[in-house]
């Protein structure tokens, strides 16, 4: 046994190379986020079906879509809150549960008003999952391939799209729409397997200062990785930013201010082209004269587009820096929307399909590597949380002016051309943050942005 271990528990961390540790995590973290997705992008596949039974405009199915958003909102800055109060695996399996539960009571929703504030409910827990997830991988990822991490993680999000898409091409023929709610009570039977095999992040038990704790998850981590375990000094769990009182004013203390603002504003609109394309698209093409369970299917192919892209995102992140892999991405995502305006065909379709979401529906999951580096251990997760939950108010506008855009009589192709601007706008945010993150630990970030 080696006793000589007085390097930093945090570099020790950040410097492995991937083991089985890793492997385990990012399936269970990639697991509970592909039934988040699938629980949030569920209700695009319904909406033309749930507008014919209840007789909505469009404006108010908009609102429909808009009230999950608007519990994303919530969600994801309140259990930021609360993982930086309790701990990452205790509020992982908490958001798990009230998405699980609020989204397949929708089921029963009897009208609009009460589905709307079942779906508002369980966007609560969906909110928490990204923010949630993604803090505990970033705590527990090598410095040399975070991004990739991350976006793996993160990009799993649109895996649950496409199952979503995948699931009501299969059920909505034949059960109708309410039958593809149901499906979201599946993600309750994890908890089992998230209690016996998620860890708790150490840098976390270290800010709480757990030390006992600390070490037993470190245990967990040598054993599967084969690593021969060492004696842990309390000198190696030393902390370069002090613990205090964090709170939410943190985010925009000197150093952060100008990094917290453009962060927000790049989620912003990201999400608001992202959601005004994603949830519209099945409607947009049934009412051009695809049958909707063909629409599904572009739908689909733009879901895998973005898991696709994420990890290619994540590489060049992690080969590049943050930056230049960001705004390349916007800038292709807001091309691909232009493309989208001027499809002539099928082929062409899933082309821009596939495109937007290599280049567009793949950008929150980069962003997500961001948010989830630059702030210390005590507000990572709030701080994450925050910028997602400004993200969602893009989410939330998205759909709601789709609609608008819809019933003003703006054309099919007029329609993807108004919503590619958020996205060459986002490059020029991008350009102007004030670090380029590649390959630092996170206490190295922290001390460079805190300076």
């Amino acid at each position: 046994m080696n006793t000589n271990a007085t390097t930093s528990v945090f570099d020790w961390l950040d410097g492995l190379k991937f083991n089985r540790f890793h492997r385990r995590l990012l399936i269970l973290a990639s697991l509970v986020t592909i039934f988040a997705g699938y629980n949030s992008q569920i209700i695009a596949y319904i909406v033309p079906l749930a507008l014919r039974e209840w007789q909505l405009t469009p404006v108010e199915a908009g609102t429909m879509i808009s009230y999950g958003f608007l519990g994303l909102m919530v969600g994801a800055a309140g259990f930021g809150l609360v993982s930086d109060r309790i701990g990452r695996k205790k509020s992982i399996m908490m958001v798990v549960v009230v998405s699980s539960v609020f989204n397949s009571a929708a089921y029963f929703a009897p009208n609009f008003e009460v589905f709307c504030l079942l779906r508002f409910l369980s966007g609560i827990g969906i909110g928490g999952v990204i923010p949630l997830t993604i803090t505990l991988v970033s705590e527990f990822a090598p410095a040399g391939v975070r991004a990739r991490f991350l976006t793996f993680s993160g990009g799993s999000f649109t895996i649950g799209w496409a199952l979503a898409g995948l699931i009501a091409m299969g059920l909505v023929p034949h059960f109708g729409w309410r039958m593809v709610l149901l499906i979201g009570i599946l993600p309750i039977f994890l908890l089992p397997a998230l209690r016996a095999y998620l860890p708790e992040s150490v840098r976390f038990l270290v800010m709480k200062k757990r030390y006992a704790d600390a070490v037993r998850e470190i245990k967990r981590v040598e054993k599967l990785a084969g690593i021969e375990p060492r004696t842990w000094r309390p000198d190696a769990f030393t902390q370069a930013d002090p613990v205090s009182n964090a709170g939410f004013r943190e985010v925009f203390r000197p150093g952060l201010r100008v990094m917290t603002i453009l962060v927000w504003c790049t989620y912003l609109f990201s999400m608001l082209a992202l959601y005004g394309l994603s949830t519209w698209l099945p409607a947009l093409l049934a009412n051009s004269g695809f049958s909707l369970v063909k629409s599904y299917s572009f739908g689909i192919v733009q879901s895998m587009g973005a898991f696709v892209g994420a990890y290619l995102l994540g590489y060049l992140m992690d080969a590049f820096g943050r930056k230049p892999g960001l705004c390349l991405s916007f800038f292709l995502g807001g091309l691909s929307l232009l493309l989208f305006s001027a499809v002539t065909s099928d082929l062409f379709l899933y082309i821009a399909g596939a495109a937007s979401g290599i280049f567009l529906v793949s950008i929150p999951a980069a962003l997500h590597v961001v948010a989830g580096e630059i702030y210390p251990t005590r507000i990572r997760s709030l701080g994450l949380g925050s910028a997602y939950a400004i993200g969602r108010v893009g989410s939330i506008t998205g759909p709601i002016l789709g609609g608008i855009i819809q019933m003003a009589g703006f054309s099919f192709s007029q329609f993807f051309l108004l919503f590619s601007v958020p996205s060459f706008i986002g490059v020029i945010l991008v350009a102007f943050y004030p670090v380029g993150v590649r390959r630092e630990g996170l206490e190295e970030l922290t001390a460079k942005l805190l300076k």
